[in-house]
């Protein structure tokens, strides 16, 4: 993945006005207008542009396209030289720069404002309505700064629809600490809400506001919602928006986001397959086995006997058959779906230099291999996860070899970008476009029609084979050459299965890619982030902690949140044990938090057995199978994590609601939602190196507390549950009105 190559100074716009940027003479001349819609969540704004040199373009390029210089062009309609662009941006500050003739990268000259961009220039900033507010928020105070108030009926992550668009999540940002109550007013009358209004629930904090939200549940779905905000602050009262105007959202656009059912109740094991299990030692790639008495290096490339040390270049011979071998431990862990790190013909260990799609690699088996794996998987009710590399092959792939051979004559050769034309040249240096420079993975040109076509029908290709979905990789740098290539991918894939799971590999804010156009979920390396900071590394605080965590409920929209693909590590990063300095603990707390949050947990093979290894080759190491080499405390963890995670249906289905945050201790709860089955459960973490006693305030939260996890004594002492935890322990409690 690569950061974003600008950074910026900045400009600001009123909120309530709109804005015009005055032009320097003798400069480029460039405007922004802006103007605020209703709800304060979004502007339309205009950009302009009058380039003082020959143009045959001008791109606007940003933070809001991911930094593209061919997603989104100005015009000049009238051939008057003013080149002018009109959208639509959330609130907030957006960084940006004109792009001429497709290579020529230009700030705003008329932003008095600028910071170096990193790369000797200049960036601009558009500041929409993101300034401070009069005063900080008191919450009883009578005053509520109706300013700060921002709603979008058009943002998933404010307004969706879910369950047959019988259930929709409204949400409010309202100023930190400003407001006591909120209400949704809707039309259609929601179920159990005798005036029409539910009361909302604040449900994180994030960037200075409080996020509220209402959960509206109907008999018959309704095609239109009508709503509007109530809002209570001491004696004041508002409304919003004001007088009898109410926000409309109609259910085609709140509920055009649909991920699938099952990934609620799954349990992800992701399995690197070369370094998993051997299970056929009959199928072995063509290498030679390492001399007698070699020394060990990085970049040594032998077949090596199994739990010899990783190099990037050497192999140990997993497969599929032990995959399918290994079936009944992997459900005796609770897991439920199997993510295959690359399976298809290439040169390497990992695969991600595809040779063929269509072909299974034969190191790894055939397609016989992969039906029995499938067939074996669903009759314990285990679902496959294929790993999807478009954005470049292999230097093996028959498509490159003919364009190498043949030049421009090969029918392939607009498959890739050879920019350096015939003969090609592969070292020192590729005169072609390869995945960050090495020349052993060609880009494809996923503009081209053809190679569009043909990775479109490898999708549908090997859903039809049995494959309940894809992770895909580097998807922003496929993006960046065809801004509509996932849209059509996922519409493809549903078309054909509308069970279908996209995961995207997003390292940074994935708001982008789920609204409901491209991914399900994203690798969620934000929220890993998180928690290797606070648990697994020690640093932070609890309250830090939950921002992170509430920054995601607050900007997700419910349909992704249900089915974030949530990991600790995976082959792209070190082991979580060597990240926590050899502390099983601090591993074991992590994944009872992982197991217990919102989202679908992801176990990376190995982990549970106390694997370690830092950043790769050495996190890809051979599976110990050996007893005596595992960690079998953390693998007797693991196991009744997804026991309860199987048996708790709220663990799976339940809405999440923050207890505690207070030094190194965080405490949230799953409650089943308004008609859902299943009884609450807590999850209190101690993150600290001392043992702690514990009170953690449950609020309306009714029930007896019975130990599940982690903790033999917990009682309840009036509205507060109590408990004691060792160092770095966690504890799962449900709440039952059973009695012994």
């Amino acid at each position: 993945m690569t950061t974003p190559p600008f950074r910026a100074a900045s400009l600001s716009v009123g909120m309530a006005s709109a804005a015009l940027l005055a032009c320097v003479p003798g400069a480029a001349r460039a405007a922004v207008r802006s103007e605020a819609l209703p709800g304060g969540a979004r502007h339309r704004v205009t950009f302009s542009y009058r380039p003082v040199i020959a143009c045959r373009s001008v791109a606007l390029a940003g933070s809001f396209n991911g930094w593209s210089t061919d997603a989104e062009f100005l015009r000049d309609p009238d051939g008057d030289g003013t080149w002018t662009l009109t959208r639509e941006l959330p609130r907030g500050v957006h960084r940006y720069k004109f792009v001429v003739n497709g290579n020529v990268w230009l700030h705003d000259a008329d932003n008095p404002r600028t910071e170096p961009d990193g790369h000797s220039g200049l960036n601009s900033v558009l500041d929409l309505g993101a300034a401070k507010p009069r005063s900080p928020g008191r919450t009883g105070d009578g005053a509520m700064d109706l300013d700060w108030i921002l709603h979008d009926p058009r943002d998933l992550a404010h307004v969706c629809a879910v369950d047959g668009n019988r259930r929709w999540v409204v949400r409010v940002h309202t100023l930190a600490d400003d407001v006591e109550r909120v209400w949704v007013e809707a039309s259609p009358r929601p179920r159990g809400a005798r005036t029409g209004a539910v009361a909302a629930r604040k449900i994180a904090r994030w960037e200075g506001r409080d996020v509220w939200e209402a959960r509206l549940c109907f008999a018959r779905a309704p095609r239109t919602l009508r709503y509007a905000f109530r809002l209570e602050d001491g004696t004041a009262r508002a409304r919003f928006p004001a007088g009898r105007e109410r926000f409309r959202a109609r259910a085609s656009q709140a509920g055009r986001f649909q991920t699938p059912e099952w990934v609620r109740d799954a349990v992800f094991y992701q399995i690197f397959p070369d370094r998993f299990r051997d299970g056929d030692p009959r199928r072995q790639p063509d290498l030679p086995p390492r001399p007698p008495g070699t020394p060990w290096s990085i970049d040594d490339a032998y077949l090596e006997t199994w739990g010899s040390r990783p190099s990037h270049f050497n192999f140990l011979g997993g497969d599929l058959a032990g995959v399918l071998q290994s079936l009944d431990y992997l459900e005796g862990l609770g897991v439920t779906a199997i993510y295959l790190n690359p399976i298809f013909a290439a040169a390497s260990n990992h695969r991600y230099d595809t040779s063929d799609y269509e072909r299974i690699d034969p190191a790894l088996g055939d397609l016989d291999t992969f039906h029995a794996l499938r067939d074996a998987a669903r009759e314990r009710g285990m679902r496959l996860l294929l790993d999807g590399v478009f954005n470049h092959t292999g230097d093996t792939h028959y498509a490159f070899r003919d364009a190498v051979a043949k030049g421009p004559r090969s029918k392939y050769w607009d498959w890739y970008f050879f920019d350096g034309g015939y003969p090609v040249v592969r070292s020192p240096k590729p005169n072609y476009r390869a995945w960050w420079g090495f020349g052993s993975l060609p880009q494809l040109n996923t503009k081209n029609p053809e190679v569009v076509e043909h990775l479109l029908s490898v999708g549908v290709r090997w859903l039809r084979e049995g494959a309940a979905g894809w992770r895909l990789d580097v998807p922003n740098e496929v993006e960046a050459v065809n801004p509509d290539f996932w849209p059509r991918f996922r519409r493809r894939l549903r078309e054909e299965d509308p069970s279908a799971y996209i995961v995207g590999e997003i390292w940074t804010d994935p708001r982008h890619w789920l609204q409901g156009d491209r991914f399900d979920a994203v690798m969620n390396y934000p929220l890993r982030s998180a928690v290797l900071e606070f648990i697994v590394k020690g640093g932070g605080d609890a309250a830090s902690f939950a921002d992170a965590l509430q920054a995601q409920l607050a900007t997700l929209p419910e349909p992704a949140l249900r089915v974030q693909f949530n990991l600790l590590g995976s082959h792209d990063t070190p082991r979580v044990l060597t990240l926590a300095g050899g502390d099983a603990r601090r591993v074991r707390l992590a994944q009872t938090f992982l197991f217990a949050w919102l989202g679908a947990p992801v176990v990376y093979y190995g982990d549970e057995v106390g694997l370690d290894g830092g950043k790769d080759p050495e996190c890809r190491k051979a599976f110990p199978w050996d007893p005596a080499r595992q960690d079998r405390d953390t693998l007797a963890h693991v196991r009744a994590l997804g026991a309860l995670r199987k048996s708790e249906r709220a663990l799976r289905r339940g809405e999440v609601r923050f207890l505690l945050a207070r030094g190194r201790q965080i405490a949230f709860a799953r409650t089943p939602a308004s008609g859902e089955a299943g009884r609450p459960v807590v999850c209190v973490l101690n993150a600290g190196g001392r043992a702690a006693r514990i009170r953690v305030p449950l609020g309306d939260l009714a029930g007896r507390p019975l130990p599940l996890l982690g903790a033999e004594e917990v009682s309840r002492q009036g509205d507060e549950l109590v408990l004691t935890l060792p160092a770095y322990g966690g504890a799962l409690c449900a709440l039952s009105e059973e009695r012994p």
